[in-house]
């Protein structure tokens, strides 16, 4: 009995492994789509408006879900205790803090809208955020793409390596 349980277990076990980097995967592209979403809407209204950025990133905070939202308040924080010094740190504090499900190319890109927020005039600010947008769209496809191809592998690597011991044992 006990050992039926212990194989089971690690059957489950080994899935629950592969079922995670799997959901991993998902977390990546659901972050990045909304991130681009969210900072598609900051240059929606920067082509209208020039709100400043504290109202911008306030808006973003509460319109973002999961870890999109943990970003822009981080940054809104950082930003309010510096005294309102620097949007370029704030971001890249918020970044570097907040455990986003992210490869080092999707930070790189969005470490640049830190850069771009708050430093030029509202056209050359969304002009300079279209091209971040872009960016972040091709790297939200190609995360969705992964996603798409490997989610189906790690959980059947997972059931796999679960019943290869399994059968060891």
């Amino acid at each position: 009995m006990t050992a039926a349980l212990g194989k089971l277990l690690l059957l489950l076990g080994c899935t629950a492994l592969g079922l995670g980097r799997g959901f991993g995967l998902k977390r990546r592209t659901a972050c990045l789509f909304e991130l681009r979403r969210a900072l598609e809407t900051m240059g929606r209204e920067l082509t209208f408006s020039l709100r400043p950025l504290g109202s911008l990133m306030d808006q973003a905070r509460r319109e973002s879900r999961g870890e999109a939202c943990a970003l822009f308040a981080a940054c809104q924080e950082k930003f309010s205790h510096t005294g309102g010094e620097s949007w370029a740190e704030s971001w890249r504090t918020a970044l570097e803090t907040i455990p986003l499900p992210l490869k080092e190319e999707d930070r790189r890109i969005l470490s640049e809208a830190g850069q771009i927020l708050g430093r030029y005039d509202g056209e050359d600010q969304r002009r300079a955020l279209g091209g971040l947008l872009a960016r972040l769209e091709e790297q939200a496809q190609e995360a969705r793409s992964e996603e798409k191809r490997l989610f189906r592998v790690y959980t059947a690597l997972g059931i796999t390596a679960g019943l290869f011991c399994v059968i060891l044992l």
